[in-house]
């Protein structure tokens, strides 16, 4: 168990505590990059290595294949490796594997580069937010769980208008050369910087009677929740990454700059609806109010109603109404992302939290690694029924479906104060065993 000058609020440090969070912002945005780039190359890049709708979607499922597996792997470790290096080390071998595209690209090396890169960014969300939770007390982690989701908002919103322009000026090629440069400066800035918190895990008690068991924490309805809702925003955001530009190609009628300047779009309100939420979650909670209520049920309620409004994409047409609803969808499903990570980790001992959110994410990482196969698929068959644009607007009603199903099963289990309860009494059990 933590000793008290461990976890005081003495020693909390706001201003540092800020700083550290916006590294782990960046480093979450350039992992978020490292799979958009993909979206951005995407018309370009099957042309010119003769790629289908569906063989390019498999190169992009790849790249969330192998992470979840490497996520597990790590939980059995993740409680005693150093989060600096982890997190230094990650994001150098995700920039150095995006330069073989630069001088050799074929659709095998894309395809073995994306596995290898989903690998190396598999314990990328349990490492990155166990470092900023180190930061902050249990009440007070909403708006900054909020921050680092926002990564993959701010990196489309900042970043590919500027990736597009490259892509279009040079080659497709040198949009990965670009994002690579990224994860190089990102990683001495961290070097320096990068250190954990007062509410860390380090300096805990290894010995089995300090902690609970994992099957008991597995076996609640918060993980049975936190899975369901992180596999369907998972997916969502997989299939946006790796689809959304071509949709606003193929469907919209942009042109390639238009529709990548334009990708980060429906996550201004995504960042909008999470940095609203996780502030008021917080609020809440200070305030008294249970986790059940506050992340659970609202969480899973603003989940599902993203999903009813991405179905309701199939009821529109022109331009307008479609960009409406995409960024009503996609803004209200990612609000969970807010609440989700602090739920889970609220029902987990200090010590446990990496291995615990390592194991959710590759749980659920492994279910929503199919989404840019199957909505390739899906765009396949449209094609050959002369209907490819009303093919990309399936793919977004079946992630809304998947939305809502996965926000109803989050607002129906997740109880972080009945799940708590129940750990730490199995763990007191184990430490009266031992």
């Amino acid at each position: 168990m933590r000793g008290t000058a461990a976890t005081s609020p003495e020693k909390h440090r706001p201003i540092l505590a800020w700083a550290i969070t916006l590294m782990l912002l960046g480093c979450t945005l350039i992992a978020y990059l490292d799979k958009a780039i993909l979206g951005l190359v995407a018309q370009p890049a099957m042309a010119d290595l003769g790629l289908s709708a569906a063989e390019f979607g498999s190169i992009s499922s790849a790249a969330g294949l192998l992470g979840p597996a490497t996520a597990l792997l790590y939980s059995f470790v993740a409680d005693r490796l150093p989060i600096k290096a982890t997190l230094f080390t990650l994001v150098v071998v995700w920039s150095l594997l995006q330069l073989p595209i630069v001088f050799a690209a074929s659709g095998g090396l894309l395809l073995a580069t994306r596995f290898v890169l989903g690998a190396a960014e598999g314990p990328t969300v349990p490492v990155s937010h166990v470092a900023a939770y180190s930061w902050w007390p249990n009440e007070r982690r909403g708006f900054p769980t909020a921050l680092l989701t926002t990564g993959a908002s701010l990196g489309k919103l900042l970043f590919a208008p500027p990736l597009a322009l490259v892509i279009a000026a040079f080659s497709w090629e040198s949009g990965f050369l670009a994002v690579a440069l990224l994860g190089f400066a990102w990683a001495p800035a961290w070097s320096f910087l990068g250190r954990e918190g007062p509410y860390g895990q380090a300096g805990t008690v290894a010995e089995t009677g300090s902690r609970a068991p994992v099957r008991t924490i597995l076996l609640t309805g918060t993980f049975a929740g936190y899975v369901a809702a992180f596999t369907a925003s998972s997916m969502l955001v997989a299939v946006v990454l790796t689809w959304l530009p071509s949709y606003f190609e193929v469907a919209l009628g942009f042109s390639a700059v238009t529709a990548g300047s334009l990708f980060g779009v429906p996550s201004i309100s995504a960042m909008v609806f999470l940095y609203l939420y996780g502030g008021w979650s917080d609020r809440r909670l200070r305030k008294g109010a249970t986790s059940r209520i506050v992340r659970g049920m609202w969480g899973g309620v603003l989940l599902a109603l993203g999903g009813v409004f991405l179905a309701a994409l199939s009821l529109v047409s022109g331009v307008v109404l479609p960009m409406a609803l995409l960024m009503m969808g996609y803004g209200l499903a990612m609000t969970v992302n807010a609440v989700a990570n602090p739920a889970l980790v609220q029902i987990v001992p200090p010590g446990q939290r990496t291995s615990v959110l390592s194991i959710g994410v590759a749980v659920a990482g492994l279910l929503a690694a199919a989404g840019p196969w199957v909505a390739g698929v899906v765009l396949d068959t449209a094609r050959s029924a002369g209907s490819l644009a009303e093919g990309y607007t399936n793919v977004f009603v079946l992630m809304g479906g998947i939305a809502m199903v996965g926000g109803a099963l989050f607002a129906l289990l997740v109880n972080p104060e009945r799940d708590g309860a129940r750990v730490e009494a199995a763990r007191g059990r184990t430490r009266s065993l031992s």
